[in-house]
């Protein structure tokens, strides 16, 4: 055996030893992304599981539609600037309406931190819109997608 050839034995395990370290790092890598993707799936699950909201009533009066919203879950809701609010139905006419409305929203019962959307608190929801004779359908949805609706009639 030559100088040459342990040069090249020895070369050849710094290569295979390299070769099995990146891949060791990548698998490593790849495994705590994966833990992480998971631990924040999960997280979102058991959001979406402790939010729930309930529509208590709707009142629709000239142009002002009016509904009182509860939360009936444990999620606490930061602010309103996420939640959805649509309106569809069907006119008298036989026309169908579907709207996307931007709403503006107060909480009307406090119970603790001001500002906060907490359990057991109820909201207003008042929104403009003009809606002909007919039933419809108010649909409010939180930022975790989870929502309430109510059926109410506009009547002349």
């Amino acid at each position: 055996m030559g100088f040459d050839s342990i040069a090249t034995a020895i070369l050849m395990s710094a290569v295979v030893l390299t070769a099995a370290y990146v891949l060791m790092t990548g698998n490593s890598y790849l495994a705590e992304e994966t833990l992480e993707s998971y631990r924040e799936y999960t997280h979102a699950s058991l959001q979406r599981l402790q939010s729930k909201v309930q529509i208590l009533a709707v009142n629709y009066e000239g142009t002002v539609l009016i509904a009182y919203l509860k939360n009936v879950g444990s999620t606490k809701f930061e602010d309103f600037s996420s939640f959805d609010v649509i309106v569809y139905g069907k006119t008298e006419s036989g026309t169908y309406v579907s709207d996307y409305l931007k709403a503006n929203f107060e909480i009307v019962k406090e119970l603790i931190n001001p500002g906060i959307f907490d359990p057991q608190e109820t909201a207003r929801c008042s929104v403009s819109i003009s809606l002909p004779e007919g039933n419809y359908s108010l649909l409010i949805c939180t930022p975790n997608a989870i929502c309430s609706s109510f059926e109410f009639y506009v009547g002349g």
